[in-house]
């Protein structure tokens, strides 16, 4: 596949065919190591794009900059119609509108999970305590964990933490959710709840980018997956192209050795 193929298929997108994110020749360093190169890519509102690859491939740091977790080299990360740059405030309106769950939760141990939930509105958009409670108990509900509101983190499982996270992320009202690899720290038998949670936040209308090797999700959920390797995008397509017909030598290998 030639680079102006790449491109174009990597810039296409579904969702209500508005694009929410546009990355741009996008480049990212670690010192002399190039971890990103030339990275094109749009997602469009309501779409779910699921980034697979193997490790090393540059997945997780691809979506960390693109909540500004990492600072790009070169082009352009347009979130929302605001371009990521040093500015700070712009930083913080892409933060304000792009959730974030990771792969170990990062829920802070000394607070109640329904604090954990409600310290992001209450300090960042100031939303009154009892209006920021009681969203939080609505997306405990949605999550199906109500009855953990007043628990610790340490007293859930991970299966129910990571849910917790996928509600505090929720609750700053974000118009996409970044996941990186939000079930390969959990238990298998933890994994499908997890999983459930976030496909009913995709029928919801959720734009989301998940990096995952979870590829039953992939075929069932994503409206495109991106298939990254050696920091660039290889190849993008439907999950029916891609699980059934994928162009690429590089994609055929890897699909061969996880399937």
């Amino acid at each position: 596949m030639t680079d102006a193929t790449v491109n174009a298929d990597a810039t296409a997108f579904a969702g209500t065919g508005e694009a929410i994110i546009k990355v741009e020749n996008m480049d990212k360093f670690f010192g002399d190591f190039q971890a990103l190169k030339n990275i094109n890519m749009n997602v469009g509102h309501k779409e779910v794009v699921v980034v697979i690859g193997p490790s090393g491939s540059g997945k997780s740091t691809l979506i960390r900059c693109i909540n500004r977790l990492e600072q790009h080299d070169a082009g352009r990360i347009v979130v929302d119609g605001i371009e990521l740059s040093d500015d700070i405030r712009n930083i913080q309106e892409i933060r304000k509108e792009t959730g974030m769950v990771f792969q170990s939760f990062n829920l802070f141990p000394h607070l109640s999970i329904i604090d954990n939930i409600t310290l992001a509105p209450r300090q960042v958009r100031r939303m009154p305590k009892a209006e920021a409670e009681e969203l939080a108990m609505e997306l405990l509900t949605r999550v199906k964990i109500p009855e953990q509101a007043q628990k610790f983190p340490g007293q859930l499982s991970g299966g129910q933490q990571q849910r917790v996270a996928i509600a505090r992320a929720l609750a700053m009202r974000p118009k996409v959710i970044l996941f990186d690899e939000p079930t390969s720290a959990l238990d298998p038998e933890m994994i499908k709840e997890v999983l459930d949670t976030m496909k009913d936040l995709a029928n919801e209308g959720m734009t989301m980018i998940c990096v995952t090797h979870e590829m039953g999700f992939a075929r069932e959920v994503a409206d495109r997956v991106v298939f990254m390797a050696d920091g660039e995008v290889v190849e993008v397509g439907t999950p029916d192209h891609f699980f059934d017909n994928p162009q690429e030598a590089r994609t055929r290998l890897f699909l061969s050795q996880i399937l």
